[in-house]
């Protein structure tokens, strides 16, 4: 059972797993063998497994990206519906319409472990597409709501269903692929969020133009949620629960997947969570600072979201121009997702790819508490777009990584970095508020704030997961005594598993 992470500038290019108990002194050593190896795997089976990865990267793969990438336009909508008159239509008090974003969270963060116990027991076939279809269908009853009181309910229903899909994603990327590519598809999934965010406005900016038995904000929850149910539909027919029950593979296909992902990952994702270890991996040290980086990622993320439109509006800007040029920051965000995997390499390690994200944040937020100029505040605003989802490229791919061989781990990992990063979107419903315009000091000063927080924790992680890797190559555990499935059993504790960073 090989359970070690190596640190190395390929991220995601197949080659033969180095042996066990191999870490950072040798990872020159490693980075030539593994060089050599990649060059030299010509065999069938090599060129077999090559193509049931790529089956996988598009026609798999793509599918739950659109599931991202509608459920980051159902969260922007709020923001857009805003921008369109939905405080006035429902007569919102003052601070009304930051309780009602930060209401779809309590929820979201309550059922986010539950909802990866029953992606194990449903199966990601069936929980996925269930979950698409719910929250499509809380979206589109938003258009009808008529009151500040149906508003919040809707957005307390909202967080049930959506708790579950982002992690339960995460959690399937690392059983379908080898671990070196993980960070790479953790990274390609996210691009669905920034394209999201990117779109978000200028569909918004179309719906309500529309003229007929269904306009203005009511049409942006509407015909959105109706979208998103029917990917569920999508999803149903094409995701399947594990890469090697996938109908775009043949039968060679699988079985070279299969044994790829069986010298990794024994029962390649189908062993049952132990409860005991679950619980005590939600509060492992290290994976706790990697998905504290993603709350500190989501304050500037869903600033964009939930405010970008109020915040260029305030700008000078009408309504309609403040939805289209909400397009430029979600631009950024999604070149710095694409750009995550190089960067990562670029820089040698996923935490020093955290830091530079981090440093475009500390810029941008800067920028913006120093000066009112509308052209250079939009370029800060693109900084934080670029930092922001840079970060949650990089962020999640680190954590997976570090979790893609542990069953238990790998879903408490997810669970756990999915609750910080709604603990983040928790805290920016309060920090933009309409007395603040147009300069919206308090929003701008806690993003700076998370910013340096964000390169703080980058460099706790660091050091965190290079002293147990230390410490177990000092002391490693004794399994000479332990039966396989006790050994099994160990996840992080074995021997030969070694942090990534």
């Amino acid at each position: 059972m090989v359970l070690v992470g190596i640190r190395s500038r390929r991220i995601c290019p197949l080659h033969k797993e180095p042996a066990a108990g191999a870490y950072k002194g040798s990872q020159r050593h490693e980075q030539q063998s593994a060089n050599s190896d990649n060059d030299n795997d010509n065999d069938n089976d090599s060129v077999v497994l090559r193509q049931a990865l790529f089956k996988i990267d598009v026609l798999i793969l793509p599918v739950i990206i659109v599931g991202s990438l509608f459920s980051m336009m159902d969260r922007s909508s709020m923001g857009n519906a805003k921008v369109s008159g939905l405080e006035d239509d429902l007569h919102l008090r003052q601070g009304d319409y930051n309780i009602a974003t930060s209401l779809f969270y309590p929820t979201y963060l309550v059922f986010q472990p539950l909802s990866n116990w029953c992606l194990k027991r449903v199966g990601a076939k069936i929980w996925l597409p269930l979950l698409t279809l719910l929250w499509g269908a809380v979206i589109c009853a938003q258009a009808f709501v008529t009151s500040r009181g149906l508003l919040f309910t809707c957005r307390v229903l909202l967080g049930i269903p959506e708790a579950g899909y982002n992690s339960g994603a995460l959690f399937l990327i690392s059983f379908w692929y080898p671990k070196r590519c993980v960070t790479r598809r953790v990274a390609i999934f996210y691009t669905g969020t920034a394209i999201g965010s990117l779109i978000s406005g200028p569909i918004a900016l179309g719906l309500t133009k529309l003229d007929g038995w269904i306009t203005s904000w009511h049409a942006i929850f509407f015909v959105e949620g109706l979208l998103t149910m029917c990917w569920a539909l999508v999803m149903f027919v094409l995701v399947p629960n594990y890469p090697d029950d996938a109908i775009v593979l043949n039968s060679a296909e699988r079985t070279a997947l299969s044994t790829t992902l069986q010298a990794e990952k024994p029962e390649g994702g189908r062993r049952p969570i132990n409860t005991r270890r679950f619980i005590r991996c939600l509060f492992n040290a290290p994976l706790l600072l990697v998905s504290l980086v993603l709350f500190c990622a989501n304050l500037p993320i869903n600033t964009i979201m939930l405010f970008g439109p109020q915040v260029v509006k305030d700008m000078g800007f009408s309504s309609s121009q403040a939805q289209a040029m909400q397009t430029l920051p979600g631009f950024c965000g999604l070149v710095a997702i694409i750009m995550v995997n190089w960067s990562t390499q670029w820089f040698g390690s996923h935490y020093r790819s955290a830091i530079a994200h981090s440093i475009l944040l500390v810029i941008g937020s800067t920028v913006l508490l120093a000066t009112i100029n509308v052209g250079v505040r939009m370029f800060a605003l693109c900084l934080l777009g670029f930092g922001g989802f840079g970060l949650l490229g990089c962020g999640p791919g680190w954590l997976a990584t570090n979790v893609a061989a542990t069953v238990t781990m790998g879903s408490a990992g997810a669970s756990v970095l999915v609750i910080c990063g709604g603990a983040g979107g928790i805290a920016t419903s309060y920090i933009y508020r309409n007395q603040d315009a147009p300069a919206y000091l308090l929003g701008h000063g806690i993003n700076l704030m998370a910013g340096i927080l964000a390169i703080l924790l980058a460099l706790a992680a660091r050091w965190c997961m290079g002293w147990r890797n230390n410490k177990m190559a000092l002391y490693p555990t004794d399994i000479s005594s332990l039966s396989p499935n006790e050994i099994s059993e160990l996840e992080d504790q074995h021997p030969d598993f070694r942090y990534v960073y």
